[in-house]
């Protein structure tokens, strides 16, 4: 498995602040927590999503973003944040715990400032050139600041983090590491994942799916190693989002994935689906203009340049992030699958602080690992007769995200 993600040359400060976001996320308030928890803490320290896997196109239909437009999200790695500044929003907040996601999200704002298109998707979008280091170093790193540029000239000495530009970025992470694991092991059952990618219609694809892939997952070496939490941190799933995808039966969990993952094969035409292009190809579709992130067309990219100066990153969580804000001053939020890891009264006490930002008519996305939402339950009858769910919105956009990997998606809008 490929790894340069190693902190311990981060300045203490920042390798400080991540582990404790990362231990009060994971933790919460248990009184109680497992050896499970406190690994996965510790193993969500490093770079975890090299690209986002939630499809911003569902979030943009679900938003509907106006000019005047407060929008707060979680960065992850940052494709979906760059990718809202399509619609030109006022202002868009993006937070993270992972110090290394915001590094990731920084490097990118200051690259479509300095960089023309065709050198900003050598960079980004191919994210393997001998030249990309060069670039860095002459062009970025001197724009960037401290904390920025000790995370990627940082790592073993000839093995930088910003040398994974140069080997292929997007096999790198642990999400990437993963996908490289699965690649592995399909073919010791003699399965190439990519020849997918030659599939020319959506039923061809399922075909192609059920006759090669789910085999693997059927397989008793697999149904043994999903059973376990352990072999999912790669995917950034906490052994309570395992729970919840498993229905506490963790002989569930290789039915579980087998089916997420052909979703994934089958919800889009391969050609139209970058999620699938990079977990069966390892790459993007690199001939075809739109079948990548919305922040790495060319159609794009000077709307996105226009609009960078709206997009900030910072490392927190989002409930520090609202408490500094004046009352009415958020339009829309973007949750990701962040509840998953919540119990019902951090999810109450994120709610209430959106509550009081909340301009009128604002609206809240999230994703999660069962098909129910736990918002009704949690926040209590006061919240309740404020937040509605938009069912037909929500039940709808599910089956139109690409990256298929979650079983709920969740609109949520203010009412007076």
């Amino acid at each position: 498995m490929k790894s340069m993600d190693k902190t311990s040359t981060l300045p203490e400060s920042n390798l400080t602040r991540s582990k404790q976001l990362l231990k009060d996320a994971v933790y919460a308030k248990k009184k109680k927590f497992s050896l499970h928890d406190r690994i996965f803490a510790y193993w969500f320290e490093r770079l975890v999503y090299p690209q986002i896997w939630e499809d911003p196109v569902v979030d943009l239909k679900a938003l509907n973003l106006q000019p005047t437009d407060h929008l707060i999200t979680i960065a992850s790695g940052g494709c979906n944040a760059l990718s809202y500044l399509t619609v030109s929003p006022k202002k868009i907040t993006a937070v993270d715990l992972n110090h290394a996601h915001v590094a990731l999200g920084n490097l990118k704002i200051e690259a479509i400032k300095r960089l023309e298109y065709k050198d900003f998707y050598k960079f980004f979008g191919e994210a393997k050139s001998i030249n990309n280091p060069r670039i860095y170093h002459q062009v970025l790193s001197p724009h960037l600041d401290q904390a920025t540029r000790n995370y990627w000239e940082g790592g073993i000495k000839g093995f930088e983090r910003i040398r994974m530009f140069e080997k292929g970025f997007y096999k790198y992470g642990l999400l990437g590491n993963l996908i490289g694991v699965i690649h592995f092991g399909a073919k010791l059952y003699r399965v190439k994942l990519d020849e997918i990618l030659q599939q020319t219609s959506i039923e061809a694809q399922g075909t192609w799916f059920d006759e090669n892939v789910a085999k693997i997952f059927d397989s008793r070496l697999l149904k043994a190693i999903m059973s376990s939490p352990l072999a999912l941190y790669n995917l950034g799933i906490p052994p309570s989002q395992h729970a919840s995808l498993c229905e506490n039966r963790p002989e569930n969990m290789a039915q579980v994935l087998k089916e997420r993952a052909r979703k994934l094969a089958t919800v889009d035409n391969i050609n139209n689906n970058y999620f699938a292009y990079q977990a069966f190809g390892r790459r993007y579709d690199h001939t075809n203009a739109s079948n990548k992130p919305l922040y790495l067309q060319e159609q794009y990219f000077e709307v996105i340049r226009n609009n960078i100066g709206n997009l900030s990153i910072e490392q927190n969580n989002v409930l520090d992030a609202l408490k500094r804000m004046p009352a009415n001053s958020v339009d829309a939020v973007v949750l990701l699958d962040a509840q998953d890891w919540m119990t019902a009264e951090e999810i109450s006490t994120l709610w209430t602080e959106i509550t009081r930002t909340a301009n009128p008519a604002a609206r809240i996305i999230f994703r999660t690992a069962g098909s129910q939402s736990p918002i009704e339950i949690a926040i209590g009858d006061q919240l309740n007769r404020r937040w509605k769910r938009n069912h037909i919105k929500s039940d709808l956009l599910i089956h139109e995200d690409r990256s298929a990997i979650y079983g709920g998606f969740h609109l949520y809008e203010l009412v007076a």
